[in-house]
């Protein structure tokens, strides 16, 4: 299992996350990206995919950051 961050500060709410990975990803009542469930595989593609690099992917084991 990885860990997610969204830095809240770089998202501009374009939703690129919750089109990719819907079940881990969605917008707040501000049009910003939260977590909103387990990061599967699809999170790393969409961490790769923001236009901002609002989302970081973390090795759960080793710390190690993926994306």
């Amino acid at each position: 299992m990885n860990r997610i961050e969204i830095d809240r500060s770089l998202c501009n709410g374009m939703a690129s996350c919750v089109k990719v990975a819907p079940d881990t990803f969605d917008l707040d009542d501000e049009g910003i990206a939260i977590i909103a469930g387990e990061a599967d595989e699809r999170a790393i593609e969409a961490a790769e995919c923001c236009p901002f690099a609002a989302i970081a992917v973390f090795d759960q084991a080793s710390g190690a950051r993926i994306v």
